[in-house]
């Protein structure tokens, strides 16, 4: 009996020991085909092509060198550990301007002169995750109820408003053109962003800082995400808030886009002066509550001014 049972055991023992062996070489074999290690590799040879040893051999020898490594900035000031540049490599180097991703330049090298990645990131103008050293992790593609999906082209400059607040100054046009759509459509009529308007609707000064998490999506078929709970938001109210008292606007996709582009920037994040750009002595904050409150609306009464359009 005693080595009908040690038999047992002993039989167990090895199918465990063989077991962790096996997951330990399928360990080892993952962790040599991380994608950002084939990333790098082709950065690699693309950049030993375009210099030339002669020119500075000790720059090249280096560069032959080098071996695959994880590479993360530190952004102590928005509490950011960020790892984009271990697949965008070429960011900020001239040598690599029309590339293919990940390895091109930034489109804009003069934005990037007063915003280097060492110092802001890119997360925060870009979004997403940026611990992640995946293409799907980092949130290029949208991740339901992620906290901070990759911002679309069309509303990037969401992302100029969390530090800017003189739009002119930097020609965010788009910021410009939702700030006085808000004011057009009388929105401050129902809803507050920093003291002004109403509240009959929800107050949006701090939008951008809502968890996406807290969002129904149900009726939202743009994917999991806040900004697209806003676009679809905008072009039918009831559609994705049933019972929401908020009618139709009249607006074009590329009105829509300008007035989230707005509401998308409205944070309450506080930045160092190291961050927060200097506005001019002139500049006064516009006022957004300088049309007359519009009546309660109650939703039978939404329902009738749709049904009348």
């Amino acid at each position: 009996m005693e080595k009908a049972v040690l038999r047992k055991l002993t039989t167990f023992c090895i199918v465990c020991g063989l077991a962790c062996i096996a997951l330990l070489g399928m360990t080892v074999i993952r962790d040599g085909q991380r994608e950002w290690k084939d990333y790098q590799q082709e950065y690699k040879e693309m950049l030993l092509k375009k210099i030339k040893r002669d020119a500075n051999p000790t720059f090249y020898d280096r560069v032959a060198a080098s071996e695959p490594e994880i590479r993360q900035v530190v952004i102590g000031e928005f509490k950011e550990i960020e790892r984009c540049t271990t697949c965008h490599l070429g960011i900020d180097d001239p040598l690599f301007a029309g590339e293919k991703q990940p390895y091109t330049t930034h489109p804009n090298p003069e934005l990037m002169k007063h915003h280097p990645v060492e110092k802001f990131g890119c997360t925060i103008c870009h979004g997403g995750q940026g611990q992640a050293t995946t293409f799907y992790g980092s949130s290029h593609s949208t991740i339901p109820n992620w906290p901070i999906t990759l911002v679309s082209k069309g509303l990037m400059q969401s992302r100029c408003g969390y530090c800017h607040k003189d739009y002119e100054a930097i020609g965010a046009d788009r910021l410009v053109k939702g700030r006085e759509l808000y004011k057009e459509m009388h929105c401050a009529g129902c809803h507050k962003i920093d003291d002004q308007g109403g509240g009959v609707g929800p107050d949006l000064s701090a939008f951008a800082d809502k968890d996406p998490g807290g969002f129904d999506y149900n009726y939202v078929e743009g994917g999991h995400s806040k900004q697209a709970w806003v676009i679809e938001h905008f072009k039918d109210p009831k559609k994705v808030s049933p019972g929401s008292p908020m009618s139709r606007p009249a607006l074009s996709d590329e009105q829509i886009e300008y007035l989230a582009t707005y509401v998308l920037s409205l944070t309450r994040r506080e930045f160092t002066r190291h961050y927060t750009a200097k506005a001019k002595a002139d500049f006064v904050p516009p006022k957004l509550d300088d049309v007359v409150p519009e009546p309660d609306l109650s939703p039978a009464a939404g329902d009738e001014e749709d049904a009348g359009r």
